[in-house]
């Protein structure tokens, strides 16, 4: 989740919801009772802490009083969030939004939780209208450029990360999908450590690299995928599942492994056109240089029994070298 974009911070002011924080608790008012803004301050300080049980009470207490305050139904549905209720809180958004249409913070949280429930085309939605209405926000465009990644439009998802950095410079989630698209095209360099650094304070980035991974592996551009794979086991250096993935990615990228790389692409597809193209050389050959058969005999065998013996051999070789 883009915390920030949910969890206001003390003494930040919030021009798109108004609401201004500060640290300590609000005073009542005359009447002795809090006002829904104070409430709303009260519980936006609690989850901020974590005190998620204390900050339930306090909405209890709050939408009691004010069952209709959007600020008090945005909290309630972030807890919901929070605490691992995805349906409870898509239901609060959509509440407070019924009542406030332009409610930012639920907007953008509802784009969150839309990811997370893999509704990817209702996500791009809703952040495409939050673009609209805030085209120069650069950490919005870092979280489209971020979805762009995961549902594998890769040059419109580095066209967006290239507008959020240039938006925002110091946002963080716009430099992680700049590196994420420079480590795709082969752009090395310090940009690299600090990708790593950056994705550790992000989690749901590494998850977005995974997927990346598959993707490329399924282009066949495994130089790609093998240099985020080892990103990803420079944040998680003691997990065997990811140094087991480089080196599966260090097989399919070695030099060696060229000529398989048709069969490694695109499967039986290959097998097939391989086998296609066998039969018409033979059959071609056989009447203009039958001379010739015996020679592309041989190749044809030693390549299939490369094809079935080398790619087990090389990553032996890796796994060992590598200590798994």
């Amino acid at each position: 989740m883009d915390s920030g974009d949910c969890l206001r911070r003390p003494g930040v002011r919030h021009e798109e919801s108004g609401a201004v924080l500060r640290c300590g608790w609000p005073r009542m008012n005359d009447h002795g009772v809090l006002s829904a803004r104070d409430y709303s301050r009260r519980v936006q300080g609690l989850i901020e802490r974590n005190r998620y049980a204390q900050a339930r009470d306090e909405l209890g207490e709050a939408l009691a009083r004010y069952p209709d305050d959007s600020d008090l139904l945005y909290g309630a549905a972030l807890l919901d969030y929070l605490t691992g209720q995805g349906e409870d809180a898509r239901i609060g958004l959509l509440r407070v939004l019924s009542r406030e249409p332009g409610h930012f913070a639920a907007r953008s949280l509802l784009a969150t939780v839309y990811q997370d429930s893999g509704e990817l085309p209702a996500a791009e939605m809703v952040l495409i209208e939050l673009l609209r209405d805030y085209p120069e926000s650069g950490h919005h465009y870092a979280r489209y450029a971020m979805l762009m990644y995961r549902t594998m439009h890769l040059d419109k998802a580095k066209a967006l990360a290239h507008e959020a950095l240039r938006l925002d410079p110091d946002d963080e989630l716009a430099l992680i999908a700049c590196m994420m698209g420079d480590l795709i095209d082969g752009r090395k360099g310090a940009e690299q450590e600090r990708l790593a650094a950056l994705m550790s304070r992000h989690p749901e980035s590494a998850g977005t690299a995974h997927m990346l991974i598959t993707h490329l592996v399924r282009r066949g551009q495994y130089r790609a995928a093998k240099r985020i794979a080892i990103e990803l086991l420079k944040l998680n250096p003691g997990s065997r599942e990811i140094l087991a993935l480089v080196v599966e990615l260090d097989a399919l990228s070695h030099w060696s492994m060229l000529p398989l790389w048709p069969f490694n692409r695109w499967g039986w597809a290959a097998s097939v056109v391989l086998w296609v193209v066998t039969v018409a050389v033979f059959s071609g050959a056989g009447k203009i240089a039958p001379h010739i058969l015996g020679p592309l005999n041989i190749l044809l065998l030693g390549y299939c029994a490369y094809s079935w013996i080398f790619p087990s051999m090389l990553k032996r070789w890796l796994k060992r070298r590598a200590g798994i």
